[in-house]
């Protein structure tokens, strides 16, 4: 199981804020939570902005989890730091040897672990049994993930100085309920399908109240489910109020079984899963 007490962490923003003696930990994370800014202002130099800065949940609601993802782009840094609204570092980042040698990292992906949320489950969501052992709520979540402003710095390997920030919310999408053909089993594979779902209107069960959400856009993507690791997929991001997409006959195959992925993306950048499948007739 997750556990969130012993966490120093979120114990230093209080430290500080009293003046009482702070713990080595909380003075390194304040120290590198502040290091690049501060250097740019004693420089005198204007931070460029990254080209993409994103701080965002992504929930699956088929499988009743939550995780982060972080997505960056830039001209190149050696290296970073993504710091949280109490200024505690949550990510850094280092290009070393060869990778800076040629002008650092340019962009970045990575997404966290995603433990299954109770709320979710409360709600009606079946998780995978072996995933109960790992069970959080919302509330813990907040305390890993307050909501607000994430800072990214970083410098290139000029001693360019970058700055931006992501703000972090919970306005997280409910997943959108699909149609047919989730479920059939004797599509024909010879015909252009119809990929349907409905509207996404609120978000997750457990945010009190549930309140309305601007979805942006729905990603659809539709792959053979034996496939492996890297199937061959249909993939399209199609404007908010639609809430359909057309798969090609081209890309179908009959006695084939496919996995449906569609994803209601918010204005935050949260996004949220639902999965589904159907089988194409012999």
């Amino acid at each position: 199981m997750y556990g969130f007490d012993e966490r120093p962490g979120r114990t230093c923003k209080r430290a500080l804020a009293s003046r009482s003696w702070i713990p080595v930990a909380c003075l390194m994370a304040v120290l590198a939570g502040g290091a690049f800014a501060p250097a740019a202002q004693a420089q005198g130099k204007k931070a460029t902005p990254f080209k993409v800065a994103k701080f965002y949940f992504e929930t699956n609601s088929s499988g009743c989890d939550m995780g982060i993802q972080i997505a960056f782009d830039t001209e190149g840094i050696k290296s970073g730091t993504i710091t949280d609204p109490d200024g505690l570092l949550v990510y850094e980042i280092t290009a070393a040897t060869g990778l800076e040698d040629i002008g650092g990292q340019t962009e970045g992906f990575l997404e966290g672990v995603e433990p299954v949320i109770m709320e979710l489950v409360n709600a009606g969501c079946v998780p995978d049994p072996d995933d109960l052992e790992d069970v959080i709520t919302l509330d813990d979540l907040r305390y890993m993930f307050p909501a607000g402003s994430y800072e990214f710095d970083g410098t290139s390997v000029d001693g360019e100085i970058l700055h931006d920030k992501a703000e972090l919310t919970y306005n997280i999408p409910d997943g959108p309920v699909l149609g047919p053909p989730d479920g059939d089993t004797d599509v024909d594979a010879d015909s252009p399908l119809d990929i349907t779902w409905q509207e996404v209107k609120k978000t997750i069960p457990g945010i009190p109240p549930q309140h309305a959400v601007q979805i942006v856009g729905y990603q659809v993507l539709v792959f053979d489910a034996d496939g492996g690791e890297s199937p061959q997929e249909f993939n399209v991001v199609v404007p908010g109020d639609q809430t359909s997409v057309t798969v090609p006959p081209q890309f179908l195959q009959p006695d084939t079984e496919y996995d449906i992925e569609v994803l209601a993306i918010e204005s935050s950048d949260n996004q949220t899963i639902t999965e589904g499948s159907f089988e194409t007739a012999k």
